[in-house]
């Protein structure tokens, strides 16, 4: 079994946000592989799915990013997911240059609020997609992380989301096997021959 965890926050305010970037790819994933409707339920979203000779449930903890540990701990037990490296964390990163990508597989939280949580209610032994969101109006700007995170994407990056969401799905197999470097080569290479 693998979870696939998108993090963010709920509701139309935020739809948009670059915070949101993780409930994104979850949503992303959810059309591309046909998931079926998600189900409310541990306070989130979720559905399930046999892929890649794997059971994977996406979900998006509806309890605001600051709190996401507890919903995505829910899930788990209901599950019987207690091995911590079957769970994958989808989100944002302020430090990471735009669309970059991270990969992380235990450690701190790296001053990201909603990772913080999941660490104190499942423990850190979980991988991290970190999704990067810098751009130079952030560094021009000496934007503080808390305004930048919570303010939409321009258009321009928005077209560019689209793509790395479909290259993204196209080597979900490598991410669900954890195959992470092949994973990241391939999502980069895919998303700028796209």
């Amino acid at each position: 079994m693998i979870i696939l965890v998108g993090l963010g926050n709920p509701g139309e305010k935020y739809k948009n946000t670059r915070h949101n970037i993780g409930f994104e790819f979850i949503d992303s994933v959810h059309n591309y592989f046909h998931f079926p409707k998600f189900k409310s339920k541990f306070d989130g979203l979720y559905s399930r799915k046999h892929l890649f000779q794997n059971n994977v449930i996406i979900f998006k903890p509806q309890s605001f990013m600051n709190l996401s540990g507890n919903p995505i701990m829910k899930l788990r037990k209901f599950f019987g997911a207690d091995n911590l490296s079957d769970l994958i964390i989808i989100h944002d990163d302020f430090d990471v240059s735009f669309l970059n990508i991270k990969i992380k597989s235990k450690g701190g939280h790296g001053g990201h609020n909603g990772v913080k949580d999941t660490i104190k209610f499942n423990g850190e032994f979980f991988h991290r997609i970190k999704l990067g969101i810098r751009n130079s109006e952030s560094l021009e700007n000496n934007m503080k992380a808390e305004s930048f995170v919570l303010a939409n994407f321009s258009k321009f990056e928005k077209e560019k989301i689209t793509k790395m969401k479909e290259s993204f799905s196209l080597n979900l197999k490598y991410l669900i096997e954890k195959n992470f470097s092949l994973f990241k080569k391939n999502v980069q290479e895919n998303y700028n021959g796209i």
